[in-house]
């Protein structure tokens, strides 16, 4: 894992498991607040991320206590059941892939780890505590990527097709930085639940043309995964959004609101936070045209042995006894180059055994190396030429590539999203209160209107 969104989502404020609040009022640690399934997401859990959330963020950018709280309780009720998921499937995380983890995190925080534990120190919290919830991030992380990816397939000619838009729209110069709000539609939702989600959208929508705070309208009300963020999605290269954002973002100002916008999972409401372009680059890469000599290890050609042989090798075609190319036909036991005098073409020097590349990279035009050793035996390695070359057309691909899979992974975790959801026991105790509160306000305007009459 390349830890980009466990970085993007968990920092030293908060993350979507929360760290312990500095000033934790007493509470009652086994009252349950939710049933997930088997699993009990407590009164305490809520807490300390709301008063986590609540000391982290700017107040002017959180709705009130109640609508926060049931953001946390979906939020927690969503980790709770993609950690079911990652139990089922029997994924884990080593304490070393933890151990780096924090390294990184600590490092893109500019601190060491003593630091780090200073803060956490200050924070009321454990660093044991810290490692698990770290743990658990990645433990959803792993369990997303596992069950999402397998519902996405990209054809070559996706890839070809979007390489060449790419390399003629001048969007693949812009960038964007937007918040995003997602009212979820359930799946074969009726047309009165559509309905209502399209005037809650719409009048999301119009209270923020009228000024209201965009981060706290996304905490009360977005069903996204960055709710409690603000909805802040960060920077972004517009063709790396979902299709249906791209085109409403080609020439949106600073500031705009865009949408409502529908998708299969929902209605999505967009804010310009920012936006910057930039020149076209040209990438460019170096290649290298080598041949080699290989002598393979093994019983009889001991490691001493083979680098015995390829040393007498070496002094044969320096004093001029042989040539490069004909020791390579005649001792080579690479079979792919050794009839061509051990010729390996044009390539990059990534392409290589990591010390066959090191080895390769320090020859000059026309020099033979010392012997090398790499994964597959003792090497002498001859530089023939190398040249920079345009890369611009592959690395278009490879983006376009990455555009696809992104578009195509976010599309798919909302709906697999709200497929657990869909599939899971859920109970949350509020209701029941929230119920039983409105049944007594009916019974108490029932009285009311008895006693009038």
């Amino acid at each position: 894992m390349k830890l980009s969104k466990l970085l993007i989502i968990l920092n030293l404020g908060f993350g979507l498991i929360a760290p312990l609040s500095t000033q934790a009022a007493p509470q009652v640690v086994d009252q349950v607040a939710a049933i997930v399934n088997n699993n009990v997401i407590l009164e305490n859990d809520i807490n300390e991320m709301l008063n986590t959330i609540k000391a982290s963020m700017d107040p002017k950018n959180l709705p009130d206590d109640k609508t926060l709280r049931r953001q946390i309780i979906d939020r927690l009720i969503i980790e709770n059941l993609i950690l079911q998921k990652a139990t089922q499937a029997k994924i884990t995380v080593t304490d070393d892939e933890i151990t780096q983890a924090i390294n990184q995190i600590a490092s893109e925080n500019q601190m060491t780890i003593d630091e780090l534990r200073s803060k956490l120190s200050m924070m009321k919290m454990s660093y044991n505590d810290y490692r698990d919830r770290i743990q658990n991030d990645m433990l959803i992380e792993r369990a997303k990527m596992n069950e999402v990816r397998r519902r996405i397939t990209i054809s070559d000619n996706e890839v070809e097709n979007l390489a060449k838009t790419i390399a003629k729209q001048p969007t693949n110069n812009i960038d964007v930085n937007i918040g995003h709000i997602l009212i979820a539609v359930p799946e074969n939702a009726s047309g009165k639940q559509i309905a209502d989600a399209s005037n809650k959208a719409r009048d999301i929508v119009a209270r923020l043309e009228k000024g209201e705070n965009f981060a706290k309208m996304a905490a009360a009300y977005s069903n996204d995964e960055l709710a409690l963020k603000g909805g802040n999605m960060g920077w972004h290269k517009i063709n790396e959004l979902p299709t249906i954002f791209e085109s409403k973002l080609i020439r949106a100002p600073k500031g705009a609101i865009i949408g409502p916008i529908r998708s299969g999972v929902g209605l999505h409401i967009l804010k310009v936070i920012d936006n910057r372009s930039e020149a076209p680059k040209v990438i460019t890469a170096q290649e290298v045209h080598a041949r080699h000599i290989l002598i393979k290890t093994n019983v009889l050609m001991t490691d001493d042995k083979a680098k015995q042989k390829i040393n007498e090798i070496r002094q044969s075609i320096i004093n001029g006894s042989t040539s490069f190319e004909l020791a390579a036909k005649a001792y080579s036991e690479d079979p792919g180059s050794a009839d061509s005098g051990g010729d390996l073409g044009w390539s990059l020097p990534e392409r290589y055994d990591p010390a066959f590349k090191n080895a390769l990279l320090e020859l000059k035009k026309g020099e033979i190396s010392e012997p090398v050793k790499s994964s597959f035996g003792w090497h002498l390695i001859e530089l023939i030429d190398s040249k920079k070359v345009d890369k611009t057309g592959d690395a278009t691909k490879e983006q376009a590539y990455r555009i696809i899979f992104n578009r195509k992974f976010s599309e798919e975790s909302q709906v697999w999203i709200q497929e657990i959801k869909g599939d899971a026991y859920i109970k949350i105790m509020d209701d029941d209160q929230d119920n039983q509160d409105n049944q007594d306000n009916q019974d108490s305007q029932k009285n009311q209107d008895n006693s009038d009459k």
